[in-house]
């Protein structure tokens, strides 16, 4: 899974043909990055990270994707 989010952005999704399912991220302040899995019915919270560079936002999303 790769993922290529900018810290500036407020909302992305991706999708992970690994395991068949959708990652919803999304962000009201662009620090914390909310994290949901499923489909696009249904989706439930993965968690959430911390990221203040875009690197190290991809990094941790990766993490939190790789624990499910």
């Amino acid at each position: 899974m790769i993922f290529n989010m900018l810290i500036t952005d407020n909302f992305a999704s991706f999708y992970g043909q690994d395991k068949e399912v959708h990652i919803f991220i999304d962000s009201f302040d662009n620090q914390k990055f909310e994290m949901r899995i499923g489909d696009l019915e249904h989706s439930k919270p993965l968690g959430s990270v911390i990221a203040f560079t875009d690197d190290e936002l991809n990094i941790k999303l990766l993490a939190l994707y790789i624990r499910y």
